[in-house]
């Protein structure tokens, strides 16, 4: 049987929080761990309420959304979403809309605030085609990177190897900006890797020798390091020694390959859809292994990538073009 403690102000009631206006914002999103997807849910929930009723949102006016019956609340959701399709938003956007109102209403469900519930039957998200574009740049583009690259100095350690990691591991952007120096075993040839939407659960991926000396380089030349500190940091006067971000990463991608000539607009995102490309070429089109090396969950995203490699719709239409219309005489 659970007693409160009479000796000491701190008991289970009072470990309850008690919601208001100034803390609602960070109630909603204190059980999800990315500091982007935080943001987003906060920015999102604005953007419901300033299009369905023209005002910022307050614990007020969420807790009357809350009191709506559930066929009420529904038909505001459905005319949410039918006013952000036809803005022409993208399909991906309008399902990020949404996934921000699903997850307000499951937020109140849990505080037993929320009358209704996000009825995902009803109010169903928009199909997206996966990866529509997975064309990077061939091995050969990539390497002018390393030819501007100077690894005499601490930013070209650094970058040299980001861009090798980037390629031989296929890393997304957002899970190198959650690296730490513990997570690299220069040893093993092992870095520990938090994936896309894994939250606490990780995996040990093998890194092939050049990459891993190139890490350990750029860590050796930082000088004396703890386990919590990050793996790359940023060398920028205003923020030299805090830990590289995602959108730190994208800066230095963009930036180094238009040094480099590369035509082809680069993100780290198109890196990765360029190594996996390139794996599947040294690999044969092995789906198992590619998506061992890309850790995708499900292997159709792979296949996609070696439609692409393959260019088989624009060999066959080829083929068909030959068949059918008016022939030119030579």
């Amino acid at each position: 049987m659970l007693v409160t403690r009479t000796d000491s102000a701190l008991s289970l009631s009072s470990a309850i929080p008690v919601l208001n206006e100034a803390n609602w914002r960070s109630e909603l999103v204190k059980d999800t761990r990315s500091a982007a997807t935080k943001r987003a849910y906060v920015r999102d929930v604005r953007q419901f309420f300033m299009t369905m009723w023209g005002v910022e949102p307050s614990l007020e006016m969420i807790k009357q959304f809350f009191a709506l019956d559930q066929r009420t609340a529904t038909h505001i959701i459905l005319d949410y979403k039918a006013r952000l399709m036809n803005a022409d938003l993208k399909a991906n956007t309008v399902n990020r809309y949404l996934s921000a109102i699903k997850y307000l209403v499951e937020w109140g469900r849990r505080l037993d605030l929320c009358q209704f519930v996000y009825d995902s039957a009803v109010i169903k998200k928009e199909k997206v085609k996966p990866y529509r574009d997975t064309t990077g740049v061939d091995v050969e583009t990539y390497n002018q990177v390393f030819d501007i690259i100077d690894i005499a100095t601490p930013r070209g350690k650094r970058d040299y190897a980001l861009f090798l990691l980037l390629w031989t591991n296929v890393l997304r952007r957002g899970e190198i900006a959650k690296l730490l120096v513990r997570d690299f075993d220069f040893g093993s040839s092992k870095l520990r890797v938090f994936g896309k939407g894994k939250g606490v659960e990780f995996e040990w991926v093998n890194l092939p020798a050049p990459t891993a000396e190139a890490i350990q380089d750029w860590l050796d030349c930082r000088g004396k390091l703890k386990p919590d500190d990050p793996l790359f940091i940023a060398l920028d006067f205003y923020s030299y020694g805090h830990q590289l971000t995602g959108d730190g990463v994208y800066a230095i991608v963009t930036r180094i390959c238009s040094r480099a000539g590369i035509s082809k607009h680069m993100t780290p995102h198109k890196i990765r859809h360029s190594g996996i490309t390139d794996s599947l070429e040294v690999s044969n089109g092995d789906y198992r292994k590619v998506q061992s090396l890309s850790r995708h969950a499900d292997p159709r995203t792979v296949m996609i990538y070696d439609d692409n490699r393959k260019q088989y719709q624009a060999e066959l239409s080829s083929k068909l073009a030959q068949r059918v219309g008016k022939r030119k005489s030579l």
